[in-house]
């Protein structure tokens, strides 16, 4: 067999063929008086045995050890891989719950999270909510979105508390005194401090450098004067 030959029978490319060739992988065959390779059955077995390697996921450098049969790295190889496979099944599981979530949402006529958490806001909150859910499906991994949907489960049990604190932000403005801001910084701190300490750590993300300050100035884009102040008095009262 050929090049082309085998490849198409072991179900990959020529130029896998050749990289595996370059890396060691794959023994040289003979050369026939052309110059060209020439492969018998042995040569397909092999490939066949790397393809369901890589398919298993056990990378390109860790193939020799399961191809020449040595025992205990071979164990100890699977055992790293099982885990890890582990792993991915529980980000998995977790990523399909957030897609449930989701689509719950959609058949009841929303296409947001605990939509009933924007009933009665506000255009311009509301937005602001899907803008910031948009960043979080973007910017937070699978682990960081399943605590987020927790902390949103959260604030929907107090869904009644939260949307009238919600109203009454949405209607500060120009005309709005300074008592009327900072009482309801106030019953904001008295209904969802231990939540808002909770979505704040979850914010804090070490790899997510800089994510706190993205939502912060979402936020503060979104919001008049009035709102802004009174996003201020909140922070200051839970520092």
């Amino acid at each position: 067999m050929r090049s082309k030959d085998i490849a198409t029978l072991a179900g990959i490319t020529p130029r896998a063929l050749r990289h595996y060739h370059q890396i060691g992988l794959l023994p040289e065959p003979h050369r026939d008086r052309n110059g060209y390779r020439r492969y018998d059955v042995s040569f397909l077995v092999r490939l066949l045995r790397i393809k369901g390697l890589a398919a298993a996921g056990i990378t390109l450098g860790d193939m020799p050890s399961f191809l020449e049969g040595r025992g205990a790295s071979v164990d100890d190889l699977l055992a790293t891989l099982d885990t890890q496979l582990l792993g991915q099944i529980k980000r998995l599981e977790k990523q399909r719950q957030l897609v449930a979530q989701l689509r719950s949402a959609a058949a009841a006529g929303s296409d947001l999270p605990f939509g009933m958490l924007t009933e009665g806001r506000s255009q311009s909150s509301t937005e602001a909510w899907r803008e910031q859910l948009t960043l979080f499906s973007h910017l937070l991994g699978p682990e960081d979105l399943a605590k987020l949907n927790v902390i949103y489960g959260r604030i929907a049990d107090k869904s009644e508390e939260f949307l009238e604190l919600g109203r009454r932000f949405d209607a500060l403005g120009p005309g709005s005194d300074e008592n009327e801001i900072t009482e309801l910084a106030r019953d904001y701190v008295s209904h969802f401090e231990d939540i808002f300490s909770d979505f704040a750590g979850m914010l804090a993300i070490p790899e997510k450098k800089g994510l706190s300050s993205l939502i912060l100035a979402h936020t503060i884009s979104s919001s008049n004067e009035s709102q802004i102040k009174m996003f201020r008095i909140l922070s200051s009262l839970m520092n």
